[in-house]
């Protein structure tokens, strides 16, 4: 990485002008390291036979090398040959490559004096303190990527958590005027990983995604961009929490198109074709509204993103309380944080953790008044706890409008089976999460209380084959809050699906309403 800089001391006898800053997190080139390119300007008092600048590289905790080869490294030295009379042989430029492991806070300290000279005896010139090799991720979106919890919480900066900040310099990562999830999240990952985190927040509150959009010249991309090639351009991932502004009719139609054009150039710009965007699904707004069909829609279009686009991962918020009429709590955040982190290690670090939420895959109508919904990604066994009346988590509508629901099984591990107050006229669709404001609880996988994601699919036109009776899914639980034991997959001890490939044949399109049969 070559990095232009501010020398720290212009009058340094070693001036650093080329390399990082200090509190910068540098991303790593995936082989636990970064090569770092260093350079600057020296001068001495006396004229040297043989002039040379050398760098030195510690850890910040005991000020002890990180390596022998880091330690006292003599940098490639030239004699400025343009200087005449006095400073004639007593100034020049110099330049090293290192390599440099993942780890930190680092300090990068320089001295010049002679080859002949003891390495204690020479000048010592600019340092870098606080340094950091590891990953950055970019944060984008609107005010709840930004973070808007106002409950007080014990979330506290940490030395190797850093952030590109608002001014525009490197510096420890701190919570700005509210609450954020991301420090959490970068905690955690420090924890886990092994080395430090960057972040890079760039989300403006109450933005559309029309300003995030390359196609349309959107100023917040520019400035994302802008904000990115400042840092030093390196990231490992993106963090994405943004569509409240898009949930008008004229708007949600064009979400597909204008997330998509922002996640090809902001990987154009990050240089990673398959760089990896965590997306937050809508959770809830309060008060009355009348939007409550584009609330719907942007959280399947969401949920389709994230199977339409490589590397796209979706993650629900919808157990997270608020701190006023759509801001998510810090409470809420410390919840995404975890939620986020976990995503992060499992899909993008490879751990062995299971980072995807229960996904309706498919909604058959097996009677007149009777649909079956089957889940994927459900470790244990789906559970849902409430009553019908009580904020229930799926809404079903027809020609008519909407479909009273009259009851509900959980059949099988993976199988919840709603049952109608009247029979289904003509086409029909079922959402999960329906609404501005969905139920607070929803149907969870017992295995670490994942919660389902949002959607919005046609309910399958032909009828399917309801299960005999005496079968061990006919004897489900009616209005029950202890769904029936199924046995793990005996073969590993966990179940195994496969999203893809049970994702409805004929996905809904929002854009298009109750009658569309658009492919995903």
């Amino acid at each position: 990485m070559v990095q232009k800089r501010t020398p720290c001391d212009p009058n340094s006898p070693a001036t650093l002008e080329i390399g990082p800053v200090d509190w910068q997190i540098v991303q790593q080139d995936g082989t636990q390291a970064a090569r770092i390119t260093l350079g600057g300007r020296w001068w001495t008092i006396f004229r040297r036979k043989r002039p040379e600048v050398r760098v030195r590289v510690a850890r910040e905790g005991n000020l002890a090398a990180v390596s022998r080869a880091l330690d006292w490294a003599v940098a490639q030295t030239a004699v400025d040959r343009s200087a005449r009379g006095e400073w004639a042989g007593r100034r020049g430029t110099w330049r090293i490559a290192i390599d440099l492991p993942c780890g930190g806070p680092y300090r990068v300290e320089t001295c010049v004096g002679s080859a002949e000279d003891a390495v204690e005896w020479r000048r010592r010139g600019d340092t870098v303190r606080f340094l950091g090799v590891g990953d950055v991720w970019l944060i984008a979106g609107q005010s709840n990527a930004e973070g808007n919890g106002r409950d007080p919480v014990d979330d506290p900066p940490e030395i190797g958590v850093h952030m590109f900040g608002p001014r525009r310099c490197w510096e420890l990562a701190a919570h700005g005027a509210s609450h954020s999830p991301w420090l959490a999240f970068a905690k955690t990952l420090r924890k886990e990983l092994g080395y430090p985190i960057g972040l890079i927040p760039t989300a403006v509150g109450g933005s559309p995604v029309s300003r995030w959009d390359p196609g349309t010249k959107g100023d917040l991309f520019e400035a994302m961009r802008t904000r990115l090639e400042e840092s030093g351009g390196g990231i490992r991932g993106c963090l994405w929490y943004q569509g409240e502004s898009d949930v008008g009719a004229d708007a949600y139609p064009k979400y597909k198109t204008r997330f998509a054009r922002f996640a090809r150039g902001l990987r154009r710009a990050a240089k990673r074709p398959r760089l990896p965007i965590l997306t937050v699904q809508l959770n809830r707004v309060l008060g009355p509204r009348t939007d409550g069909a584009g609330w719907e829609a942007m959280r399947e279009i969401q949920r389709q993103l994230s199977h339409a686009m490589d590397a796209v991962f979706l993650i629900p918020i919808f157990e997270a309380g608020l701190c006023d009429g759509i801001h998510i709590s810090s409470q809420g955040n410390l919840l995404l944080a975890r939620r986020a982190a976990t995503v992060a290690l499992g899909a993008v670090y490879g751990r062995d953790l299971e980072y995807r939420f229960p996904e309706c895959v498919s909604a058959r109508r097996v009677s007149a008044q009777t649909v079956d919904l089957r889940f994927d990604h459900v470790v244990e066994r789906l559970d849902y706890e409430w009553a019908v009346g009580n904020a229930f988590p799926f809404s079903v509508r027809d020609r008519l409008g909407e479909v009273p629901i009259a009851g509900f099984q959980i059949l099988r591990r993976n199988v919840f089976r709603l049952r109608l107050g009247r029979e289904l006229a003509g086409a029909a669709t079922v959402t999960g999460a329906p609404g501005t404001c969905p139920a607070p609880m929803l149907p969870r996988d017992i295995h670490g209380y994942r919660c389902m994601l949002g959607f919005t699919m046609e309910v399958a036109a032909v009828p399917g084959t309801a299960l005999p009776p005496g079968s061990r899914g006919a004897r489900g639980m009616a209005h029950s809050s202890t769904p029936a034991a199924t046995p793990r997959d005996m073969r590993n001890g966990r179940a195994t699906q496969s999203a893809a490939a049970e994702l409805p044949r004929r996905g809904f399109d929002p854009s298009r309403g109750l009658q569309s049969a658009a492919p995903l």
